[in-house]
């Protein structure tokens, strides 16, 4: 089984200059994924996204439409939260349970859905102790 602990320990420790800007613009994500339990790391392949190793290996991917913007504050930069579970930390996942989206359901430039960390902190807690996927190993680490 996974060490997750140990896992994020070495992601964060190779953090370069982008993931450390990551953290400072999303660093309120990464404690309230760390309050509830769960071991969170800035990633910034493809885009930037903040990722959540649950204890069990499976993954929790915080991202927006695609990619969270850097500039987080910019007008219609961030339009709401998609919160997605999956096995690994890998382009083309087994499975994908799209847990959680507060995006406008049309966005324009500047609608914007909850951007509220409680419900999305909620969802994942939830999710995560009623996931078919938890635990069975099937497609990832656990």
């Amino acid at each position: 089984m996974l060490d997750v602990t140990a896992e994020v320990a070495g992601i964060r420790a190779a953090y370069g200059r982008d993931e450390h800007r990551a953290l400072a613009v999303y660093s309120d994500v990464h404690v309230a994924l760390e309050d509830a339990g769960l071991h969170p790391y800035v990633e910034t392949r493809g885009g930037v996204a903040i990722c959540a190793y649950a204890h069990d290996g499976t993954l929790f991917v915080v991202a927006c439409e695609d990619a969270l913007p850097f500039n987080r504050w910019a007008p219609g930069a961030l339009a709401g939260w998609h919160l997605s579970h999956v096995p690994e930390d890998g382009p083309a996942p087994a499975w994908r349970c799209v847990i959680y989206d507060s995006l406008p359901p049309h966005p324009c430039p500047h609608e914007v859905g909850d951007l509220r960390l409680e419900p999305l902190i909620e969802a994942a807690t939830a999710h995560l102790a009623a996931c078919s996927h938890r635990n069975t190993g099937a497609g990832g680490r656990a």
